[in-house]
């Protein structure tokens, strides 16, 4: 009897050792393990995204907006259906949107790709004026929309188009690069109009 506990005694502290001796070895093997990610799986996904960009009193200077938002490791940023709206309160509104957007400095500039449309609202000096291209490099910071893409522009009821812009929403400029076509429609002279001659 004595001999068969002894026995028992024994396989119960050799099944502890290999227990044991399992567990310090597979906690040995995830030590090593580190984290890799894959840079074409995105960290983080969001649907109907909007981020807020502040200047440094705090008041908002431009928003972006996004039905998809993809982030990846490696700071590139994807996006469905970009919308980029300037909201600073001495600067007249600016929306751009596009089919898509991307990324690859972390934010610092976008390039809006597809039907790209750029909205800038009238004020009392200048009318609403609307452009549309198939890209566009998005600088948030500075406020500047550029292309290399054809171009086609309105403002009020004159049109122009050509290859490549350079829009300045701070200085309120609007540059096309080359091959510039523009069709200025007539300003009715009012006292003409309504003075018989």
């Amino acid at each position: 009897m004595r001999e068969r506990m002894t026995a028992i005694v024994a396989i119960i502290l050799l099944l502890g050792l290999i227990a044991a001796s399992y567990w310090y070895a597979v906690r040995a093997s995830y030590s090593n393990l580190k984290y890799v990610p894959n840079e074409n799986s995105p960290d983080f996904i969001a649907k109907d995204i909007s981020m807020v960009q502040f200047d440094e009193k705090g008041m908002a200077k431009s928003k972006l907006q996004a039905q998809e938002f993809k982030h990846y490791s490696d700071d590139r940023i994807s996006m469905i259906e970009p919308r980029a709206i300037s909201v600073a309160p001495n600067e007249q509104i600016t929306k751009a949107s596009a089919r898509t957007g991307r990324s690859d400095d972390g934010g610092e500039t976008f390039v809006f790709e597809g039907d790209v449309r750029i909205v800038r609202e009238a004020n009392e000096k200048t009318p609403l004026t609307q452009i549309e291209t198939q890209n566009v490099t998005v600088h948030p910071e500075s406020n500047l929309i550029e292309t290399d893409a054809y171009v086609v522009m309105t403002s009020g009821q004159d049109r122009m188009e050509g290859e490549g812009l350079v829009f300045d929403n701070v200085e309120q400029t609007i540059e096309l690069k080359k091959n510039v076509k523009t069709v200025i429609q007539p300003k009715a002279n009012s006292k003409n109009l309504l003075t018989p001659q």
